[in-house]
This record gives C-alpha cells, sequence and structure tokens, in this order.
C-alpha cells in the first residue's frame, strides 16, 4: 500500500503541471490573437481614413475570408 502512495503524487503533480501548463497556453494565445487583430484594425482604420473610404476595410475582409 505504502508503493502506490508515491506513484498517486507523482501522478496528482503531474496532472496540476499538466492542467496550468494548458491554461498559460490558452490565455497567451487568446492574448496573441486579441493584440495581432488589434494591430490589424489599427492599420485598416487608417487606410480606411487616409482614403476616405471603406475599401481598404473591404480588402481586408477579403483577405481574411
Amino acid at each position: 500500500m505504502s508503493l502506490y502512495r508515491p506513484m498517486m503524487s507523482d501522478l496528482l503533480i503531474y496532472g496540476v503541471i499538466g492542467t496550468l501548463t494548458f491554461a498559460i497556453g490558452l490565455l497567451a494565445g487568446y492574448v496573441a490573437t486579441t493584440e495581432y487583430y488589434r494591430r490589424r484594425f489599427v492599420v485598416v482604420a487608417e487606410g480606411v481614413r487616409d482614403a476616405d473610404s471603406i475599401e481598404p476595410l473591404i480588402d481586408e475582409l477579403e483577405r481574411e475570408s
């Protein structure tokens, strides 16, 4: 019985580490994606302002789809 306790403890530690790395990966992916599309929005908004038309917005929508 004492042989299984260290194995279960190790399994619990690895499970917690796996859960934490998964959560950190999700958070990092969310932040990176949000930052990327925020920058793209600013670039497209500047293009719309400079062109005084919505044509750059339509071009960006075509590129993204």
